[in-house]
């Protein structure tokens, strides 16, 4: 990757990991709510749900108009927005319709600045090495923010909280002026296919949908596994420390395509990631201990971090100018809302093993 090339994709990876931050945190997040702010653990995922159907939202809106828009002043304008809405939900988080509703439209705004990063990683050479680089640091930044968050919840509390994603969308904003233009993304494809025609692509279908699917596995498992520990019970500290080190190891995963790239194809690298997973919750099924636990969110972090990048380059070589990202990232989006819509569900009082059979369903799914 060369340094012009690496220094941009550094650039959109912080706008992008500020744009996902309410997932890549959501098990403190859901920690936070519910020992600091009086809500349940089942509405606690209704909250991280009702964001994700707003991000969901605006993708299946804007999949088809993502090729006439302006990349920076859409992550511009939708940035500032959330800014807005983060710091009002500092001062209205309440377990009610209305937080639902506020965290929706936050979800929308989100959404827009989202795809704009990863349309502008289409519009550059050795993209796939940048979405490796993405999804490196996402779980680095996942791991400082749930280790620090799990850590000083008492210190931060829901309005802290709040206030500090604001803080991060300020600085999101301020870097989007390094994001590409609507004019240099029009000159990476010269294919005559329009977005309908892509879309409708059996191709496309089988892409997003098991995207969809592997996200809504993730994310099932990923809102409660704080929870698991200290159900355990663990100690604060023990279980910050496990998400950090388990963040951390899902480094090596994302640099399996920074290092190799597409080499050895697609789907054996996606393979391995989802075997990593299934084995990861399965241990965890069987037996909830210290070391059980430990090796079960390791494995769950590599095999996440191994099969994103793989994903996304696969949906960017289906339309690098970004209608499939758009399409494809929808999917995941609302996978992201269903797994922790459906794990509020059926964890019923705390039955975090009947989360661990729904995520491991969803994800033997999207294997097929």
């Amino acid at each position: 990757v060369q340094l012009n090339n690496f220094k941009k994709f550094f650039i959109f990876s912080i706008i992008g990991c500020v744009t996902l931050m309410p997932i890549l945190i959501a098990p403190a997040l859901v920690g936070v709510l519910v020992d600091h702010g009086q809500f349940s653990e089942s509405y606690a995922g209704w909250v991280i749900a009702s964001g994700s159907f707003g991000v969901a939202a605006l993708l299946m809106f804007i999949s088809v108009r993502i090729h006439n828009l302006n990349l920076k002043k859409l992550a511009g304008l939708s940035l500032g927005v959330v800014v807005i809405i983060d710091i009002y939900s500092s001062f209205s988080a309440n377990p009610d319709l209305y937080f639902l509703v506020t965290r929706f439209l936050a979800g929308v705004a989100m959404g827009a600045a989202n795809i704009a990063v990863y349309t502008s990683f289409a519009t550059m050479p050795n993209y796939e090495r940048g979405y490796g680089l993405f999804v490196l640091m996402q779980f680095v930044v996942s791991g400082l923010g749930l280790y620090f968050l799990i850590i000083y919840s008492q210190n931060i509390g829901v309005q802290g909280m709040y206030l500090s994603l604001a803080t991060l969308d300020l600085i999101a904003l301020f870097l989007v002026r390094y994001l590409p233009d609507r004019s240099t993304t029009m000159e990476v494809d010269d294919s005559s296919h329009t977005e309908i025609k892509v879309l409708l692509s059996l191709a496309t279908l089988f892409a997003v949908v098991g995207f969809g699917l592997f996200e809504a596995s993730g994310f099932a498992q990923f809102t409660y596994i704080e929870r698991v520990g200290m159900a355990i019970p663990l100690s604060e500290l023990t279980v910050g420390n496990i998400m950090l080190v388990s963040s951390l190891i899902g480094i090596p995963g994302s640099l399996v395509i920074i290092l190799i790239g597409t080499r050895f194809g697609l789907i054996p690298p996606l393979l391995l990631g989802m075997l990593g997973s299934l084995v990861g919750m399965g241990i965890l099924l069987i037996t909830k201990t210290y070391t059980s636990y430990f090796i079960s969110a390791c494995l769950l972090g590599f095999g996440w971090a191994l099969c994103l990048p793989y994903i996304q380059t696969l949906l960017a070589k289906l339309d690098k100018k970004g209608s499939v990202l758009a399409v494809g990232n929808s999917f995941a989006t609302i996978g992201a809302a269903l797994g922790p819509a459906f794990a509020a569900m059926v964890v019923g009082n705390s039955n975090y093993d009947r989360v661990f059979v729904l995520s491991i369903t969803l994800l033997l799914f999207a294997a097929t």
